[in-house]
């Protein structure tokens, strides 16, 4: 018993120091040399390039866009209880 409890004080203070140590801010950086500088600097540079259109060509489907029903065939929409309902009639 004695045993288990040294190993959960030991176990504890060694996750306590863990966080301590986690939560320590990191070390400052070294000065910088007389003179010189201690920050850098990005340039980005943006250009626009004249690009020739891209034309894909592909042939187009026929599109129906009225044609009269056989005759003898009918459809009928209605809004009943349940939903709408359709009845069709082939001939």
């Amino acid at each position: 018993m004695a045993r288990q409890t040294r190993l959960f004080a030991l176990t504890s203070l060694a996750a306590v120091a863990l966080g301590a140590t986690a939560c320590q801010p990191a070390a400052e950086a070294p000065a910088a040399e007389a003179g010189g500088s201690d920050t850098t600097h990005t340039i980005i540079e943006t250009r626009e390039v004249a690009v020739p259109p891209v034309v894909i060509e592909r042939p187009s489907p026929d599109i129906v866009i009225e044609r009269a029903p056989p005759a003898g065939d009918t459809t009928t929409v209605r809004a009943g209880q349940n939903g709408i309902e359709v009845e069709t009639t082939n001939r």
